[in-house]
């Protein structure tokens, strides 16, 4: 060992190559400005004795005490030596490029030079224009793996291999994947190139955090535009699941047109029969559109799908997000409907008549004829009980879909009959319907009843008596864009049919409408301008009140053949009836699938009063388009009562019907279906998820690159992998601060200034 070894504690090489760092919690700054401030208040503290000191050493001293405090604030400071050392481990980078059908879109490129999204990162992987590509910048620094992903990650070879044919994007896995190929390689940083639309899987916050596990930096590049330019999508569909037959239904879409302004056409139809044409104006505020689309389905029993879809406009280029499928479960029994009517009145003999032909409903009248005599029509042989007045258990009120109550008083109920009638809406989803007349509405005293707080207006027993007055119903506004009041599909038809309504006779009066209700119909101002109908939602079910008793007045002012007043009555109790629960039901967790999806069955079973069951025996039935059925036990879910769930594979395309049954039961089975065919959730809100990518970088503590339209490397991306050299290098530092020169120094200053200090007197 040297003289200098042993004074510095490394060889004079090592400081040579090596360079002076502080790792200590003292910052560099401080080493300058505490021996500064030292010095100043050395010297302000020997200028107060001043006169006891030689002139010289006045300043000899203060410099000795800055120098010695310097020394110890530079050993405090732990300073050490810091040498680059070789690698333990190369180190790799993970290039993952995205080869979904996304990826497809040709909105990469400029107007000169068109290019879809793989386009774009094949040229960003390989170069081109004598340009080196990004794959060969990272592996001047490190070694580079390529990967694709879309439902998983894979190895690939070459950048021209990279195909955007991938169904679906599951970020998550792929990058578990590509994580588990690697488990024990040390990673030195991820490059994703992708336009960030996930449709399936894990988030990709957790995918980032996956990353950020392994230290490394993840550096995502952005593919395509925010919002493709030139395209219509139907984003979403919503309709009711299941619809009896003939009546009309409401599906809501929604409609993503961007850059198109002009009024486009949106179509429901069902194979080839196209139902609705619609035409629909744009607008100038945003690129969404909510739309209404009413049709009538043209199937006649079972599960149907049906398609939203907006014919290709010239100049879009993604046509494959057009159209949306939904399924209708078209119910052909007869719906069954309870007419309680407290006397013999026109109302009774004319509603029943409006409903008695169509083999859509049947409905059973409840005619009293005296306190304890009743007049039953339309009745079967397991209602005998209605002999005995209105239902009293929840089985037999149950068995119905809609009550009406004509002019009848809430006296003849009981307070139970009453809580089940609530029931019946609130729970079982049925309809409710209270017609006017003398002993209806305030004037019945449903005020505080049970049923009276289901009502959509507001009554009480001071109410002004039943008037017979001939009176004119105008529809509001609300009530000419109701399905329930739609006589014409056509807005201008409908209007001039209610219009050219003939008046009606007899109203009971009521002090207004709820808040949250709907006035559908009113007297006009001249008349007085009163509630006539009113509806609402309540629960599971819907409620609505008609405060005339003389609409048979209609068909008595038309001709015979005017079918305006039964296809009224008809609307309103298909609308009443839209919630009504079943014993049994069946559906699917989504209404297309992909080859080789699993199809989720769910089944709910209610016993007659409509309780669910947890034990029974359910049965679910499968039967693919070539005709093959397969049978699947389904299970309680433990969850929820009564809900039953089974798995099927999906393998063939076409279309699906799925049935289930109840074993030792005598519930009637039901029907379902959905469609399985390419899948087109790639196109589905296809646009570059910028936001997104930036939050993945950033948990990485990477960063987010945009692509640079003209084809060549973005800078930002050529700094930042340049950056990667530094990782793979591993630096030692070498501690200094036990140095015995150092040390030595210290005591030798401090000595130095005792000295001093005796030799001038002081202490």
């Amino acid at each position: 060992m040297s003289l200098f070894e042993a004074l510095f504690k490394y060889p004079v090489q090592a400081f040579r190559e090596g360079e002076l760092v502080f790792v200590g919690p003292v910052r560099g700054q401080w080493l300058l400005l505490v021996p500064m401030a030292m010095l100043v208040l050395s010297w302000a503290l020997y200028y107060q004795v001043k006169g006891r000191i030689p002139g010289r050493q006045r300043w000899v001293l203060p410099v000795i005490r800055c120098l010695a405090l310097a020394a110890m604030v530079f050993l405090l400071a732990d300073p050490a030596l810091r040498a680059k050392a070789a690698p333990d481990q190369e180190k790799f980078a993970a290039v993952l490029v995205d080869t979904s059908r996304s990826m497809s879109i040709q909105d990469a490129g400029t107007a000169d030079r068109p290019a879809s999204r793989i386009e774009a990162a094949r040229r960003l992987l390989g170069g081109e224009q004598k340009e080196a590509g990004l794959l060969r910048e990272i592996a001047r620094h490190t070694k580079v793996i390529l990967y694709r992903f879309d439902q998983s990650g894979a190895r690939e070879g070459e950048p021209s291999d990279l195909k955007a044919d991938g169904p679906f994007t599951n970020i998550f896995r792929s990058v578990r994947d590509v994580d588990g190929e690697l488990q024990g390689l040390p990673l030195a940083a991820v490059v994703m190139i992708t336009d960030g639309c996930r449709n399936t899987g894990g988030s990709c916050e957790d995918a980032a955090r996956l990353i950020a596990g392994r230290g490394a930096p993840l550096y995502t590049v952005g593919l395509g535009k925010t919002n493709p330019p030139k395209d219509f999508e139907v984003l979403r569909v919503f309709a009711p699941r299941r619809v009896w037959r003939n009546t009309e239904v409401d599906a809501y879409a929604t409609i993503r047109h961007t850059d198109f302004r002009e009024p486009f056409e949106v179509r429901v139809c069902r194979g080839q029969n196209v139902l609705l044409a619609q035409k629909i104006d744009p607008g100038d505020q945003t690129d969404l559109k909510r739309v209404r689309l009413t049709f009538t389905p043209d199937h006649e029993q079972g599960a149907a799908a049906y398609r939203v879809s907006i014919p290709p406009a010239e100049g879009e280029k993604v046509t494959d997000n057009n159209f949306k499928d939904f399924v209708l479960e078209i119910q052909d029994d007869r719906l069954p409907v309870l007419y309680v009517e407290g006397s013999p009145r026109l109302e009774y003999r004319f509603l029943r008549r409006a409903m008695f032909g169509d083999r859509d409903f049947r409905l059973v009248g409840l005619l009293r004829l005296a306190s304890d005599r009743f007049y039953i029509q339309g009745s079967n042989q397991t209602e005998g009980f209605l002999q005995q007045g209105f239902p009293t258990t929840r089985e037999q009120l149950f068995a119905f879909k809609a009550v009406i109550l004509g002019d009848i008083e809430a006296g003849y109920f009981s307070p139970q009959q009453m809580e089940m009638l609530e029931e019946f809406v609130k729970v079982r989803g049925g309809g409710l319907l209270m017609l006017g007349g003398v002993n209806s509405l305030g004037l019945g005293k449903y005020a505080g009843t049970a049923v009276g707080g289901m009502l959509p207006l507001i009554i009480s027993e001071a109410d002004g008596k039943y008037s017979d007055q001939e009176f004119t119903a105008q529809p509001t506004q609300e009530g000419l864009d109701h399905t329930l009041m739609r006589l014409d599909l056509d807005a201008e038809t409908n209007r001039r049919m209610w219009e050219q309504m003939p008046p009606l006779i007899g109203i009971t009066p009521v002090k207004g409408v709820k808040k949250g209700a709907t006035l559908l119909l009113r007297q006009k101002a001249d008349d007085g301008g009163r509630a006539v109908l009113a509806v609402q939602n309540y629960g599971q079910g819907r409620v609505g009140a008609f405060t005339s008793g003389g609409s048979w007045y209609w068909q008595m002012s038309k001709p015979a053949s005017d079918e305006f007043h039964g296809k009224f009555w008809k609307q309103m109790i298909r609308w009443l009836v839209v919630g009504a629960q079943e014993r049994l039901t069946l559906k699917t967790d989504a209404d297309v699938y992909a080859r080789k999806d699993s199809v989720i069955l769910q089944a709910t079973v209610r016993q007659k009063d409509l309780r669910p069951v947890n034990d029974a025996a359910v049965i679910a039935t499968v039967t693919d388009p070539l005709g093959n059925s397969e049978e699947i036990p389904m299970h309680w879910t433990l969850w929820e009562d009564g809900a039953y769930q089974c798995r099927y594979r999906a393998e063939e395309e076409g279309a699906h019907k799925v049935s289930v049954r109840v074993d030792g039961w005598d519930v009637k089975r039901v029907e379902t279906g959905f469609e399985v065919s390419e899948p087109f959730a790639e196109f589905t809100n296809a646009g570059l998820k910028e936001a997104t990518l930036r939050e993945m970088a950033a948990i990485t503590g990477g960063r987010y690159f945009s692509y640079d339209e003209a084809g060549g490397i973005p800078q930002e991306i050529k700094r930042a992998v340049e950056k990667l050299q530094l990782m793979r290098e591993r630096c030692v530092d070498r501690e200094l601060w036990d140095a015995p020169a150092a040390w030595a120094l210290l005591v030798v200053l401090f000595g130095v200034e005792w000295l001093v200090r005796r030799r001038s007197g002081l202490a």
